[in-house]
């Protein structure tokens, strides 16, 4: 079986969360580099975090069901400045400029391109970086 990555995380229970996810809906998985990046977090971003990987033919399918959770879940959260609930999740794609813009972002992320992503409030505008708790 030939298996593809499709997600990449720094944090283990999560990693963990959308790895069951996945294989409670009988899709073939596994998180490449967990036991290193559990022993060590230091070396997160030099091998590029712990690797979602799932079997090609189902790839598709469980990116679609990992975009639809967080979708869900972004429903739930309040904003933490207006109270407001549902958070809207906005991914800005940077594509390196020159060779050693590509070497850097390739060196700290492990990717070939940088992704930032934030949660947008759409009632107050307000901006955050992680998921207000």
């Amino acid at each position: 079986m030939k298996f593809q990555q499709i997600r990449s995380y720094d944090n283990y229970i999560f990693a963990n969360l959308q790895l069951n996810l996945l294989k409670d809906q009988g899709i073939s998985c596994y998180l490449q580099d967990e036991h290193t990046i559990t022993i060590d977090p230091l070396l997160s971003p030099a091998i590029g975090g712990m690797k979602l990987m799932v079997v090609d033919p189902e790839a598709d399918m469980a990116r679609q069901m990992l975009d639809r959770a967080d979708e869900e879940y972004l429903k739930t959260v309040a904003c933490s400045g207006c109270g407001h609930v549902g958070l809207e999740k906005v991914t800005h794609i940077e594509k390196p400029e020159g060779f050693w813009q590509a070497l850097k972002i390739r060196l700290i992320s492990g990717a070939t391109v940088s992704m930032k992503t934030h949660y947008h409030c759409p009632a107050c505008g307000r901006q955050f970086d992680q998921v207000p708790v």
